[in-house]
């Protein structure tokens, strides 16, 4: 399917959020535009289609990260031209339908006077906005909306010139910062058995809370897994998601005692010392026994040295809890890996899922069931979002399936008021 317009505008945007980068020169443009305009602030906002990122700003100190409905530079993003209001209490009446949203917004906000021009990205594509803005009233003519556009050129330039320079943005204080600020929590998506339509297990699922003026924001996963990718970082994710979901789970299994969590466990745990303590000493830490906590390895292909690999999950397994890959199907090396580890099971990638109702498809999922079957594995098809898919996986001799047609992950307040258990 083709992407939307709003889509490719959105996913360029993406590409020049990167607060890992430090620009000087952007701070003096922003402060030579903001000092020669006579405006208090000015700032460099880049949208996507949920929210406002500021990566650069000369000023009043504002959030950094916003969303996309509380942000009056959206508006000259999706209008594509500028915008200059000399005083929004005024102009809330304007004929002009842009200057008119805008200026009730500022005045929302307790503004005044604000100009904002589009910025474009290599794309060719309206990705964000320079603009000023200050609580009192300012001249906004055609000097500075001229003078403010000469600088908007100036930026796009620097722009386009730190752009792919480093991790995504979601956590301009480090990554590290918000691991022990409860930011990081656990989300839960079920896993159903098609045979009884009952809930048997949920899977924990990173997500990151970000505080706004008007409540918290859900970053999404793929803005903070590149933060910690290829870090000990990522150890210290999926302690806190796992610590998070067995608190949650606790309350549910005095419910369902047959309940299983599935936690996720990245390729870098293999390779630490002591891995496996720390994680039971999580584990001993709540009320919850080992025989339902189910970890799932992902991106195992990134990891080389067997040995310790096969100790890692054999040591888990003697502790009580089971082990299954995660994402089966995405790669010969996830095979291989099945081959090589003595895990409890696997879980079949959307990728393939997706598949199913095709012949090729059919073959290799019932395949893998199949094989599961022979080695008494369990298996796990995720991405099931339509009833048609969910005939496929039975009729591939698949029971426990998992994806959007039950739940999309919800937090572990909403388990329970969706009737999940």
């Amino acid at each position: 399917m083709f992407r939307t317009a709003q889509r490719r505008r959105s996913e360029s945007a993406r590409n020049y959020v990167d607060f890992s980068v430090e620009d000087p020169s952007l701070d003096t443009l922003l402060s030579l535009a903001a000092t020669t305009l006579g405006f208090a602030t000015a700032m460099v906002n880049i949208i996507d289609e949920d929210r406002q990122y500021t990566v650069a700003q000369h000023g009043d100190r504002g959030p950094t990260v916003m969303p996309r409905d509380d942000a009056t530079c959206a508006l000259v993003v999706d209008a594509g031209r500028s915008v200059a209001i000399s005083d929004s209490r005024r102009e809330a009446r304007s004929t002009d339908p842009l200057a008119a949203a805008a200026a009730a917004n500022l005045v929302r906000l307790e503004y005044r006077s604000y100009v904002a021009v589009p910025l474009v990205g290599r794309e060719g594509l309206v990705i964000g906005t320079l603009c000023v803005v200050d609580t009192e009233p300012h001249p906004a003519g055609d000097y500075v909306l001229s003078t403010l556009s000469d600088f908007a050129r100036l930026v796009e330039s620097h722009l386009d010139a730190i752009r792919g320079h480093g991790r995504s943005t979601w956590a301009p204080r480090g990554p590290g910062a918000v691991l022990g600020e409860g930011e990081i929590v656990p989300w839960f998506q079920p896993i159903v058995d098609l045979d009884s339509g009952d809930v048997v297990a949920f899977e924990a699922l990173a997500r990151l809370l970000r505080p706004t003026r008007t409540g918290v924001d859900v970053v999404p996963p793929e803005d903070f897994f590149s933060a910690v990718a290829d870090t000990d970082l990522e150890i210290d994710v999926d302690h806190t998601v796992l610590a998070g979901a067995l608190a949650a789970f606790a309350e549910w299994l005095t419910d369902v005692p047959t309940l299983d969590l599935h936690v996720n466990l990245c390729a870098r745990h293999l390779g630490v010392a002591r891995s496996v303590e720390q994680l039971d000493e999580i584990v001993a830490a709540s009320a919850v026994p080992p025989q339902r906590v189910v970890f799932e390895l992902t991106e195992t292909r990134s990891y080389t040295d067997s040995p310790r690999a096969v100790a890692f999950v054999r040591d888990l397994r003697l502790r009580g809890y089971r082990v299954v890959l995660d994402d089966l199907g995405t790669g010969h090396s996830s095979l291989e890996r099945l081959m090589e580890l003595p895990v409890d099971g696997f879980k079949v990638d959307k990728a393939l899922s997706h598949r199913m109702g095709s012949p090729d498809g059919d073959t290799l999922v019932g395949a893998l069931t199949g094989f599961a079957s022979v080695t008494e594995r369990s298996v796990v098809v995720e991405g099931i979002e339509t009833e048609e898919q969910a005939r496929s996986a039975r009729h591939n001799g698949c029971t426990l399936v998992q994806g959007f047609l039950y739940s999309r992950a919800v937090p572990a307040a909403d388990v329970r008021a969706l009737g999940l258990v």
